[in-house]
C-alpha cells in the first residue's frame, strides 16, 4: 500500500481507502493477495487518533463511504469487513473507542437500511467474493460481528 489516510483526505478519496482501490490497496499473506481492510482501518484510526474529535470523524468519514456503495458484491464484501474492524477494534478499547461507541447508532434510518440491503446482498451473493470457496460461509463469518460486540442483526435493517 503507498497511500495513507492523510492522503486520502487531502485528495477526497476517503471511499477509495476504505474499499482498498488503487494506491490504498493492501494486501498481505492473510488475506491470500486481496485487500487487507484491516490495514488500512487502523491506519484511519491512527490518523484520526490525533486529532480533536476523533470518533465523530470516524463517524462522517464512515457515512461518506457508506454513501459511496452500490449494490455490488465488493462494496457489500467491503462494508462487512470494515464493520468487523470497528468492532473488532472497539471491543479491546483500541485507539479512542470504547464500548460505549457505537458506529451503527450514529447513522440515520436510511443508512442502516443500506447496511441492511448490502449485507443480505452479500449473503445472497456470497459465492461471487473472490475466493469465497476457501472461507467460512458468511453467516459464520457473521457470528465474529457478533462476538466481537455487534449488537445489530445486520441484514434485518
Amino acid at each position: 500500500m503507498k497511500g495513507y489516510f492523510d492522503e486520502a483526505v487531502n485528495n477526497n478519496e476517503v471511499s477509495a481507502y476504505l474499499k482498498g482501490e488503487g494506491d490504498y490497496f493492501a494486501p498481505n499473506e492473510w488475506s491470500r493477495g486481496y485487500h487487507n481492510y484491516m490495514i488500512n482501518f487502523t491506519g484511519m484510526m491512527g490518523y484520526l487518533g490525533e486529532k480533536e474529535h476523533p470518533y465523530q470523524l470516524l463517524v462522517n468519514y464512515f457515512k461518506l463511504y457508506l454513501s459511496s456503495l452500490k449494490e455490488d458484491v465488493l462494496d457489500a464484501w467491503g462494508l462487512f469487513n470494515n464493520l468487523g474492524c470497528f468492532y473488532d477494534l472497539r471491543k479491546d478499547n483500541y485507539y479512542f473507542l470504547t464500548q460505549h461507541d457505537d458506529l451503527i447508532d450514529e447513522l440515520t434510518a436510511e443508512e442502516k437500511k443500506k447496511i441492511g440491503i448490502l449485507c443480505r446482498y452479500l449473503r445472497e451473493n456470497f459465492d461471487k467474493v473472490p475466493d469465497s470457496t476457501n472461507m467460512r460461509p458468511i453467516d459464520e463469518q457473521m457470528k465474529f460481528v457478533y462476538e466481537d460486540g455487534c449488537p445489530y442483526d445486520l441484514f434485518s435493517f
